[in-house]
């Protein structure tokens, strides 16, 4: 399943990147151009006609043609670009700069600007092609011509496109659900693989060496299967740097035992370090955005409880699903069944204090966030381990204190107080207050 997800992380990265899937159509484009042209080539040389005579068009009609298209489709493609990164712009401020990689990498904007850069380089292509008299050969590559006139019909229908999906992308559901996803993505590839087993929290007390970070930056990926069975018969590495964690070049990314200089060679082969975190493998992460969205939702220049209530009741599903699965263990063992990596995953307890965290400080002001929160923690309950539900209900008990603090009407903390009672989340020694 690691596996998996170390192809999900580099398509990751090319998926975040707005050249990449442009520079691969602009090149499609120059392919299709070569291609047609020879195809036209090799029609007029055995003098086949595949076009009717009122269809066909002479120097100066391509030319124009080309020329038009190829024009068009460039301006075009520098309005499509502004209006991205517009997008982007008031996305970062509205919902927060670590949402805006979510837009950098939506495939659809990405292949729309493709399109429309692809035309226009393939216009180039074919027009250099056009020859009249002058050149000592009159040639006109009919095929290719009307190749332009499908991709300028393409353009069009892709710009339209365009204007539909970038004004869903900026709706508050569609971005919480892409949050969302990602969110459960990596719950699923890290809580849900079973190569994890529970070892002693000592088990590396014998420890004989550092591994050093090799830059600056962020864990982003640990192939963990991969080092794993680099390591069988060498030694034994625990992180001490997990996914999301930020290290300076020469700090402590992991201790090994057995023999040292291969395992520091081993970890720092299979643990990446980029300059900004990813939610692939970190959960946290992805908590972190939905949270920063309801948070946003209600600072004062905002003011949009409704958002926040949203994107509360989104982050359930997420935080459900990291419930569903067993605790996870801490270690990762080889074939012989002998303890190779050790890499503690975030626990349920530190994944609700992460949420509530945030939601306590920032908006215990606002009742409707609140009991969209006393929601979240109620179901949670339902699924959660005994010292989760625990911490579950400190933090609602928090929550309620700091709403009240706040400045919340006594009506509606009594309904809130209610609304706890009966989701059963609260501390059995806490009454009414």
């Amino acid at each position: 399943m690691v596996g998996e997800v170390k192809i999900r992380a580099r398509q990751a990265q090319l998926r975040e990147s707005m050249w990449f899937v442009p520079g691969v159509m602009v090149v499609a484009a120059i392919g299709l151009a070569q291609g047609v042209i020879v195809l036209d080539l090799w029609l007029d040389a055995r003098t086949v006609d595949v076009l009717p005579e009122s269809f066909l068009i002479g120097v100066e009609g391509s030319r124009g043609i080309l020329v038009a298209i190829g024009g068009s489709v460039l301006a075009v493609a520098a309005t499509t670009f502004s209006i991205t990164m517009s997008v982007i712009a008031t996305a970062s401020s509205t919902y927060g700069p670590r949402l805006v990689r979510n837009f950098m990498s939506d495939r659809s904007n990405q292949r729309v600007l493709g399109l429309f850069v692809g035309t226009f380089v393939y216009c180039l292509m074919v027009l250099r092609r056009v020859q009249d008299s002058s050149d000592g050969i009159t040639f006109v590559p009919h095929v290719a011509v009307y190749g332009a006139l499908l991709l300028a019909l393409a353009s069009v229908a892709a710009l339209v496109f365009f204007l539909h999906h970038i004004s869903d992308v900026i709706q508050v559901p569609t971005l919480v659900r892409r949050v969302r996803a990602e969110l459960e993505a990596a719950v699923d590839d890290l809580y849900g693989d079973v190569g994890l087993e529970r070892v002693p929290a000592d088990a590396l007390a014998v420890a004989s060496a550092d591994v050093l970070a090799p830059r600056t930056g962020y864990v982003t990926f640990v192939d963990a299967s991969a080092l794993v069975r680099a390591a069988t018969g060498v030694g034994v590495a625990e992180l001490v740097a997990t996914p999301g964690t930020h290290v300076m070049a020469g700090e402590p990314l992991a201790r090994v035992s057995g023999d040292a200089e291969e395992m520091s060679r081993i970890v720092c082969a299979h643990v990446r370090v980029g300059d900004t975190r990813t939610p692939t493998q970190d959960i946290e992460l992805a908590v972190q955005q939905m949270v920063e969205m309801a948070v946003r939702a209600v600072s004062p220049s905002t003011n949009d409880p409704y958002t926040a209530r949203n994107v509360v009741e989104e982050l359930a599903s997420g935080m459900a699903r990291a419930m569903r699965h067993p605790a996870p263990g801490d270690g990762w063992v080889d074939d012989r069944g002998v303890v190779r990596l050790v890499w503690r995953l975030p626990s349920g307890a530190e994944l609700v204090d992460l949420v509530f965290d945030d939601l306590r400080l920032y908006a215990a002001g606002d009742p409707e966030v609140v009991r969209a929160s006393l929601r979240l923690a109620g179901r949670v309950v339902r699924l959660a381990a005994p010292e989760t539900v625990e911490r579950v209900r400190v933090q609602v008990d928090e929550l309620l204190a700091a709403s009240e603090r706040e400045g919340t009407s006594a009506f509606d903390l009594e309904r809130l107080r209610a609304s706890r009672d009966q989701l059963g989340i609260g501390s059995p020694d806490v009454g009414p207050m």
